[in-house]
């Protein structure tokens, strides 16, 4: 069978509350918008198709020794007038600059042992001026002010992959990995009345894989679950995880039986090497995804081909593009799809200064000099003001777009 409306779920334990539990969170078929992906009609795309016409470049520089980053980071977010980076990897913490200037301000990193303590940590969001930090080994939700004071932990007895907070119902919601858990793999706690409750449980006979959930919850104008090996979208609503929309592969698809076949009988090495080179189209959250009410984005692979793939909910009209898309807002850099959701319709990604700044010069020999000047006096200004600004820098310059309303 395909990879195709597979009903994931997960099981969540959390001591310390009291626990209410919903199974059955499912609407008809044809109550769900499609969104067909014939790769027959991929094409070339440009940004001004999908985003605003202008682009904002933000250098978060290191100036200061606490503001430098390490070349991968997990997450960025932004919040009113900051931006958190969460970096899982190297220095295992949270670092807080400046929305406007970029400049480093703060930094939440609790790492050790015991009480206030984390030795792993693997997200992040904000609740009004407080950011609760979650994924954190030894299991618990930690919460701490901007200036990296903890404010309050509470210890859980499963891992949270990923979360949101839903303003409306006051209440927060947590993925689990079907791995990790018993029973159901969403965990909704009230933010004030710390009640519990956990839906979506898992089916016997259905595949899970072995994948992280940390990108299966997002928050936009709503907020939606995807999970892997799952062609299905959720949306919540009145607490309940329902599913909106649904991916048609058509003939594209990566047929299920092969897929958990091949990774039983194959070696790590050669398994990798049909997933890059043979599997064809099926779901993973690991890859950038994004749902509002108005549109949907999605990255996939087949066989050996990226595409980008944009939905318009107003029209269902599917838009299959090429894995480069050609910048035509301010002719600085193409895009190989969109690694971040910054909050607020802003996406985008990031670029180490100094390979910014390589494009820039390029640029300059490419053009003559009376062009590079009408280039970097109008259309590409913001983009060469910060390129020159951080060219001796390897923290991140964010190439940040808007979606289009």
């Amino acid at each position: 069978m395909r990879i195709k409306n597979v009903l994931l779920a997960v099981a969540v334990l959390l001591s310390l509350f009291s626990c209410h539990e919903s199974a059955n969170e499912e609407k008809p078929q044809n109550d769900l918008e499609v969104i067909e992906i014939d790769l027959s009609k991929a094409r070339e795309g440009k940004l001004s198709e999908f985003f605003e016409p202008e682009i904002e470049y933000i250098w978060l520089n290191d100036e200061e020794e606490e503001g430098q980053l390490n070349a991968g980071l997990q997450k960025i977010l932004f919040h009113e007038d900051k931006i958190l980076t969460l970096d899982v990897f190297g220095c295992r913490c949270i670092k807080i600059f400046d929305r406007e200037s970029g400049d480093y301000i703060s930094k939440i990193r609790a790492y050790g042992e015991g009480p206030g303590k984390y030795l792993d940590l693997d997200g992040m969001l904000v609740v009004q001026d407080e950011i609760l930090v979650y994924g954190i080994y030894p299991f618990k939700l930690m919460l701490f002010d901007f200036e990296g004071n903890l404010i309050h932990e509470q210890k859980t007895s499963i891992n949270m992959d990923s979360g949101v907070y839903d303003p409306e119902s006051d209440r927060f919601y947590f993925y689990h990995s079907t791995s990790d858990t018993e029973a159901f793999r969403i965990t909704g706690i009230g933010r004030s009345t710390h009640d519990t409750t956990r839906s979506l449980p898992i089916y016997d006979g259905f595949y899970y894989g072995n994948h992280t959930g940390r990108e299966s919850l997002i928050e936009t104008d709503q907020i939606y679950l995807a999970e892997a090996f799952n062609d299905t979208i959720r949306k919540l609503e009145d607490g309940k995880f329902m599913p909106e929309l649904v991916f048609d592969y058509g003939s594209y698809g990566q047929e299920l039986d092969e897929y958990i076949k091949l990774s039983e009988e194959l070696d790590g090495l050669e398994f990798m090497n049909f997933i890059n080179k043979k599997a064809k189209l099926y779901f993973m959250p690991d890859f950038p995804w994004y749902v509002d009410s108005f549109r949907s984005y999605s990255f996939f692979k087949y066989e050996r081909t990226a595409y980008n793939i944009f939905y318009n909910r107003a029209n269902a009209e599917t838009h299959v593009i090429n894995w480069q898309i050609e910048n035509d807002l301010d002719h600085s850099i193409d895009l190989f799809g969109i690694s971040y959701h910054f909050g607020n319709r802003k996406t985008g990604v990031k670029i180490p200064g100094t390979e910014l700044y390589k494009i820039l010069y390029e640029m300059r020999d490419e053009m003559s000099e009376e062009e590079f000047k009408e280039y970097i006096n109008g259309k590409g200004k913001a983009f060469a003001e910060v390129a020159v600004k951080a060219r001796k820098s390897e923290n991140p310059v964010l190439m940040v777009l808007t979606w289009k309303k």
